[in-house]
């Protein structure tokens, strides 16, 4: 009788190193090698449909990657388009300990027209308390903290165009959408955020 519960429980024991884990695992392992910043790789590469899946994995592991909110916030905005709805969920980011992201277009002239030639690409970071601009090339890059910023506001020349004024040298930016509509809501982000 002993040599069979012994029999029983090395097959036992055997058999829990071959089975798989259970599904709950499975997903934060998963989860742990996805990255908020692997599914921003995919909404600058406009693949938001993978995008906004690796961030519900992600959120369904870790629902407070305040990170992985701000960017399904970035994602949904630029799969649907829905201004309204990205800043409620970008506010609600901000709220968590995010805030907001959006891809943009650094213009390096002064704009004499609404054409911008030379000009890098990268990712604008609102949070609380700092704005950075990170480019995907080139090195036009900065972080500020809110205080050191002395204008954020539309341009005159075209409303589809946004800036930043600070150290008396205006840093102009287009939105991904190239609409008067994505200058505004970052606009009023900025506004916002800065009053919390």
């Amino acid at each position: 009788m002993a040599h069979k519960s012994y029999v029983l429980t090395t097959f036992a024991f055997m058999l829990s190193l071959i089975a798989p884990p259970p599904a709950t695992d499975a997903r934060k392992q998963t989860a742990v090698r996805l990255s908020p910043s692997s599914a921003l790789d995919l909404i600058y590469r406009q693949r938001y449909d993978n995008a906004i899946n690796q961030l519900e994995q992600i959120l369904e592991a870790e629902p407070r990657n305040a990170e992985a909110a701000t960017y399904m916030a970035t994602a949904n905005l630029y799969q649907t388009k829905d201004f309204g709805r990205a800043q409620n969920e970008f506010e609600a980011a901000f709220k968590a300990g995010g805030g907001a992201t959006f891809f943009v277009n650094h213009s390096h002239e002064s704009l004499t027209t609404g054409d911008v030639v030379d000009y890098c690409r990268g990712w604008l970071h609102l949070r609380r308390g700092t704005i950075e601009f990170a480019p995907v090339d080139g090195s036009h890059g900065f972080k500020l903290n809110f205080d050191q910023v002395q204008e954020f506001k539309r341009n005159r020349l075209t409303k589809k165009i946004f800036h930043i004024k600070f150290g008396e040298k205006n840093q102009n930016f287009r939105g991904r959408t190239n609409t008067d509509v994505e200058a505004l809501l970052i606009i009023a982000l900025y506004n916002s955020f800065t009053r919390n």
